[in-house]
């Protein structure tokens, strides 16, 4: 097997008064596996043809969590190309391998992705050791992303396609709405009681300033990459999965308040955790 330490990442060891390292502290370089199948992301960019993805040996299992329509996705692709590995799921989502993300298959606990995709606290409750990247969206936004991901009947019109505004007007979308908001405030409280090494990213932080926030991610992750490659990406932000951005706002004055409600006590618990508050959704349009 063709492997070779990563000039992405670099081992770090603390040292106490007399000079000795402090072994518990190392960090082991995760290896690059050169046998398996790589990923040339920019290939037409003659700048940037040379950065590619490929898989690891030995990486760190960290969960990438996040209700459904809040950046995952487009947070893998940001990681992967300020890496140049590969990110996995438990889902193993078809439409996202024809996109170009190969770890989709990959057994999620193997060992040789960065990061692992996850929409429910299951997983985490049965390796509570993992650390935790937890992704939070505007509840409002993320759910009429979600509506139309779930209406949309062709599959690999999910991530931009749109349905009809009238769709809104129906029961069924109210309801929708009352369960899925219980959803999120639920995925949110139990990551914060639950998880002692945590890093919250605010999906609109991330959109308004994508290299920051994933500058900000990596330090958690402990993992160093080359300016070359920030360069490159801050070139190809968008990437293939960032779904369309939706400016509609079909919510009734109840569901108004249920969301205030609930990003109220999200809000609290965030800050005895001492993290941010949230962010002031009404600056946002998307």
């Amino acid at each position: 097997m063709n492997v070779t330490v990563t000039d992405v990442w670099s081992p770090r060891a603390d040292k106490s008064s007399d000079g000795r390292v402090n072994w518990s502290q190392v960090l082991l370089a995760p290896q690059v596996d050169y046998s398996r199948k790589a990923r040339k992301l920019w290939p037409l960019d003659p700048q940037c043809s040379w950065v590619e993805v490929r898989f690891g040996l030995r990486l760190k299992k960290t969960w990438l969590l996040s209700f459904p329509r809040s950046g995952n996705s487009w947070t893998r692709y940001l990681l992967e190309a300020a890496t140049g590995f590969f990110t996995s799921s438990i889902y193993n989502s078809t439409h996202l391998k024809y996109l170009g993300y190969l770890g989709e298959a990959e057994p999620p606990l193997r060992g040789t992705t960065l990061v692992i995709k996850t929409h429910s606290v299951g997983p985490l409750a049965h390796f509570p050791q993992f650390p935790v990247i937890a992704l939070v969206r505007s509840p409002a936004r993320a759910i009429i992303s979600y509506w139309n991901y779930m209406s949309v009947e062709e599959a690999w019109r999910r991530f931009k396609g749109s349905v009809s505004r009238s769709s809104y007007r129906t029961a069924a979308f109210h309801k929708f709405v009352r369960e899925k908001l219980e959803n999120w405030k639920s995925i949110y409280v139990t990551v914060l009681r639950n998880t002692s090494r945590l890093h919250l990213v605010y999906y609109e932080h991330l959109r308004e300033d994508p290299l920051k926030e994933l500058r900000a991610i990596l330090a958690f992750l402990g993992v160093r990459t080359s300016e070359a490659r920030l360069a490159c990406l801050a070139r190809h932000l968008d990437g293939v999965a960032k779904g369309g951005q939706r400016e509609v706002y079909p919510y009734t004055a109840w569901e108004r308040a249920m969301f205030q409600r609930a990003l109220a006590q999200l809000d609290v618990l965030f800050r005895l955790r001492g993290f941010p508050p949230l962010p002031d959704y009404r600056r946002y349009k998307s």
